[in-house]
């Protein structure tokens, strides 16, 4: 799961233990140790910070929030003009420029329908991968 390596981040806005005080503040995954639970993070200040992954965010990867949002956009309880939004900021994430990366990432926290539906840890993500993946393992066949 090496493709978390560059991914833009948000270290949770509500974290109460922070060694490096950068609570809400966005960076890129440098180093993912899956052992551990943790990641390096590297901030625009260059500055690098080690935390858990449950306390570092992130957006849904695009490939999996439009069929999210088309099974669940009724459950979300969201109008057309956020789901315009959302689309907004997956074009700002698609363009690969980690300034518009981030800015997607910042907006889609500034609104907490939207955060509900398209943001969540990093955690949640490799959890996520695992799942998948033994999920598509097909059953071995004994001798």
């Amino acid at each position: 799961m090496e493709e978390l390596v560059g991914t833009t981040v948000m270290v949770h806005p509500d974290l109460t233990t922070d060694p490096v005080n950068m609570q809400g503040h966005l960076a890129t995954i440098s180093h993912v140790l899956y052992e551990d639970c943790s990641a390096y993070v590297r901030f625009r200040n260059q500055m690098i910070g080690l935390y858990s992954t449950d306390a570092l965010l992130m957006l849904v990867p695009p490939e999996i929030v439009v069929d999210k949002l088309r099974t669940d956009v009724y459950e979300m309880d969201m109008d057309a003009s956020e789901v315009v939004d959302i689309l907004e900021m997956y074009q700002l994430h698609a363009t690969g420029q980690p300034e518009r990366q981030q800015e997607a990432l910042d907006w889609a926290m500034t609104h907490a329908k939207i955060s509900r539906a398209i943001v969540f840890s990093v955690e949640d993500w490799i959890e996520f991968q695992i799942d998948r993946l033994d999920r598509q393992q097909q059953p071995g066949r004994g001798i």
